[in-house]
């Protein structure tokens, strides 16, 4: 991955914690803004940033660096949204999911 593939991933995995980016700073000490600027690539976070971030968001590091079109980072992903998901969406996620595999 790309460091501009570092931004989306923050955001992915900062979206699938349930945190909105004024959350995310106050775990992290980061200024809603300034995590804006990392998400959308208009800065580029330190490592000891990305560290932070990660152990804010229960993940490690290496998930910022991963390709998001790899199979097995696919399946990972899916399986957080789904094991985090509030019961009462989880209806909604198999109807989706039969949906989409239900389409030639």
């Amino acid at each position: 991955m790309t460091r501009t593939g570092l931004g989306p991933a923050l955001r992915r995995y900062r979206k699938l914690a349930g945190l909105t980016q004024a959350q995310l700073g106050e775990r992290t000490g980061f200024d809603p803004k300034t995590i804006s600027r990392f998400e959308t690539g208009t800065y580029s976070p330190s490592i000891e940033s990305l560290v932070s971030f990660a152990e804010a968001l229960g993940v490690k590091p290496k998930v910022f660096f991963s390709d998001p079109d790899d199979e097995d980072e696919q399946r990972a992903y899916l399986f957080g949204v789904i094991h985090n998901a509030p019961p009462k969406d989880l209806g909604k996620l198999i109807a989706a999911v039969d949906q989409v595999l239900s389409k030639p």
